[in-house]
């Protein structure tokens, strides 16, 4: 375990990650030293606290005289690999770690499920986490998810299932974390601002089995083309899902059935489970390989399954007015998403679907065939409306644009007739009207409401 008692440690941003990591490295007697480049009231009280615990800190810049002498660098997951603290550092000679880098150093228990991928993560997060305290009763639930690995340690005794959803951001700056199993649902393009490209971005997902042991596990999606390369080049001992066909853990006939050495048969049929969707299937199933691996009972695996709740904004049924059904689907914030949405659905042109916001750099037009296919009416809002208008301009649908939220919802409900879907999938993000998706899709799901 690190020696940090005494050592000059510097924490570069004052998120709640910074928060909690500074938090943790003042109990442990490092010298601490907080840089936040942001200026506001929020930071300035964080500032003014951690100052009065003994930490010094520099707001509205970083410095690189504030680096001198320094031991560790510790970053949130929001600071670039080109950012100056980051590269001043790596000139140095400081090594420069992530808080779940960190949390894992310090961390009692080696019992720790990881999982990341571009979509998915929460739900099979939430639902793996629900498992293993099913199974178990001492398990956490921590990372991308809400509260911080390093803020959960001490929850954590010897015996305690870790669960950690776990971003790209997150796995950019590990040296030494190494989970029992970790679980990768897919890799599709996303955050490429950040990582430049697709090879990048999946070689970083690639990075949580980095360190893994002969006894350790990757779960992996042998549907998705990156999953499969990555499982060509895992040391550790793997197994597979799928919902196109023949695999460790396998769709067939709407059931999930199971073919490895942990369990033979079928698992549960999915009209027994209140998740909608392919891309809730594929989380179930990699929730079951986890719960195989580590011999949980199968009857505890179908009672989780039937008991688990939708998370809000995936694929989230808002209610039915005269036999319309309006979905949230908020979280869809790339085209891969509004695709696994668009394909959960029979075929037909039943629904009305609602997308728009700010482009992060996607080709719309990938979406073509299927909207033309799929979708009867298109509502397009935000700043990427005319960009989708253009990109679906020949795909036969009816297009109209919606100045906001409650109009676009109006709009799907006076063109809908009963059996009809009005789906929110917007494809995009959502900074340009709203504070975050869940804001959008509360916005969504309150228009929804004022028609009843």
């Amino acid at each position: 375990m690190m020696d940090i008692k005494g050592k000059k440690v510097v924490v570069v941003g004052l998120g709640r990650t910074g928060c909690d990591v500074a938090e943790f490295l003042l109990n442990k007697g490092a010298d601490v030293f907080i840089t936040e480049e942001r200026k506001d009231e929020e930071i300035y009280e964080k500032a003014e606290y951690f100052k009065s615990k003994g930490a010094k800190v520099e707001t509205g810049k970083h410095t690189e005289e504030f680096l001198e002498g320094s031991n560790l660098i510790v970053v949130s997951p929001g600071v670039h690999p080109s950012s100056l603290p980051v590269r001043w550092g790596k000139k140095r000679g400081i090594p420069v770690i992530s808080e779940i880098e960190l949390a894992y150093i310090f961390s009692p228990s080696g019992k720790i499920i990881g999982i990341t991928g571009t979509n998915g993560k929460t739900t099979t997060s939430s639902l793996t986490f629900s498992l293993f305290k099913n199974a178990f009763e001492d398990a956490v639930l921590c990372g991308n998810i809400g509260n911080t690995y390093i803020g959960e340690l001490g929850r954590i005794k010897p015996e305690t299932w870790v669960v950690i959803e776990i971003s790209s951001f997150q796995l950019e700056f590990i040296k030494s974390f190494s989970p029992f199993i970790g679980i990768i649902l897919n890799i599709t393009p996303d955050h490429l601002d950040r990582h430049n490209s697709m090879e990048n971005y999946a070689f970083i997902k690639a990075k949580i089995f980095e360190n893994s042991e002969k006894d350790s596990w990757a779960i992996l999606n042998r549907d998705d083309f990156w999953c499969r390369k990555i499982g060509e080049m895992v040391r550790c001992k793997k197994i597979f899902f799928s919902i196109s066909g023949k695999s460790d853990v396998y769709l067939k006939d709407n059931k999930i059935i199971s073919e490895n050495e942990f369990y033979k048969g079928e698992v549960i049929s999915v009209d027994e489970t209140e998740l909608f969707g392919y891309g809730n299937i594929e989380n179930m199933m990699a929730s079951i390989c986890a719960g195989l691996i580590c011999g949980i009972d199968i009857g505890i695996i179908r009672d989780t399954l039937k008991n688990f709740k939708p998370l809000p904004h995936r694929l989230e049924k808002v209610c039915e007015i005269k036999g319309i059904t309006f979905i949230n689907d908020s979280k869809a914030t790339n085209i891969y998403s509004v695709k696994r949405a668009l394909e959960s659905f029979p075929e037909g042109k039943k629904i009305i679907l609602i997308m728009g916001g700010r482009n992060k750099g996607m080709d719309f037009s990938e979406l073509s065939e299927l909207i033309g296919r799929k979708v009867k009416f298109l509502i397009l809002l935000g700043e990427s409306k005319r960009e989708l208008k253009e990109a679906f301009s020949k795909c036969g649908v009816e297009i109209e644009f919606a100045e906001n939220m409650e109009e676009a919802v109006r709009k799907g409900y006076e063109k809908g007739k009963k059996g009809d879907t009005v789906l929110l999938s917007p494809g995009c993000s959502s900074f340009d009207m709203f504070k975050n998706y869940q804001e959008r899709g509360d916005v969504f799901k309150e228009a929804v409401k004022n028609l009843l």
